[in-house]
């Protein structure tokens, strides 16, 4: 992210990398079942034109699932934002998860910008941009997300429904000495209630991490159903886990305490955030023991 990029570099441009990895997907607890899941593969594929501009995407092949027992229906006025999550799994087995271009720049001492556009996830698609103040070696940054997206179809291939939205957050981060992560959003969901996201997690040294958030908005518990708020946990496994190869990137397993569509983000691919990861204290700590080892 940062300028400091050498023509020997930039010479090394265009590069390609790919991955193939298992996926999985589900929610927990609810009337249609206790676990809900679908098992899968999916590929990905990135192409990096330079160090700030670059294409990715990927394909997702189901394989096991469940989710002919899914029949909810939200008995609420919201937009039915991720509780269609059946069709998205079950009308097509082999599904673009996402596909998209991605343009970052450095704006000046601490300040990161990107902008992006195409199938953003596996149900949203559209463009946005995110801007980040992170101050070099230390705890904290601040970063404000905006978005435009169209739902996807159900087929996950290039078409669209008819229901679009803006959506963003304003978020703070914080990262304690014990690798623990805090992250508080604010702002406008997909179903267009607005409300905040508290988020943390731990990350250990072999890159692997586990979280749990929690989202409070606007709607009522009522009217948001069984769950009252949306809440869930999440593990991040490096692929260097189960490839043949030494990687940094990694793949999520995420579990929702029931599927509904009150306090839904957008699930964007890149988030600067991570992008500006060597910026943290404990990366250069980390860093120097290595040298040490």
């Amino acid at each position: 992210m940062d300028k400091q990029q050498s023509s020997h570099y930039e010479s090394d441009y265009p590069r390609v990398g790919y991955s193939v990895s298992p996926s999985f997907s589900g929610s927990l607890g609810g009337p249609d079942g206790f676990l809900l899941y679908q098992l899968g593969v999916t590929g990905t594929a990135k192409l990096n034109l330079s160090p700030s501009f670059w294409l990715d995407g990927g394909l997702t092949l189901g394989l096991l699932d469940n989710y002919d027992n899914f029949d909810y229906q939200a008995p609420s006025n919201l937009p039915r934002v991720r509780t269609y999550i059946r069709d998205y799994l079950k009308t097509s087995r082999l599904r673009m998860k996402n596909l998209q271009a991605t343009k970052t720049a450095n704006l000046g001492t601490d300040w990161f910008a990107a902008a992006y556009g195409g199938y953003l996830e596996s149900m949203y698609g559209g463009v946005g941009g995110e801007v980040l103040y992170r101050p070099f070696g230390e705890a904290w940054a601040l970063g404000l997300d905006a978005n435009y997206v169209k739902q996807r179809a159900f087929d996950q291939g290039f078409g669209f429904r008819d229901y679009e939205t803006y959506t963003g957050h304003l978020t703070g981060y914080y990262e304690r000495d014990d690798n623990v992560l805090i992250k508080l959003s604010a702002g406008r969901y997909l179903a267009k209630d607005v409300g905040m996201t508290f988020d943390i997690s731990r990350r250990f040294k072999n890159n692997a991490q586990i979280g749990f958030w929690a989202t409070k908005t606007n709607v009522s518990a009522e009217e948001f159903g069984e769950g009252s708020f949306d809440k869930g946990f999440y593990i991040t496994l490096p692929f260097s886990l189960y490839t043949l190869k030494s990687t940094k990137q990694t793949g999520q397993i995420r579990y929702s305490f029931l599927t509904r569509d009150g306090g839904q983000k957008l699930n964007r691919q890149t988030e600067l955030y991570d992008l500006t990861d060597l910026r943290r204290v404990k990366a250069l700590e980390e860093s120097f023991e290595k040298v040490l080892d």
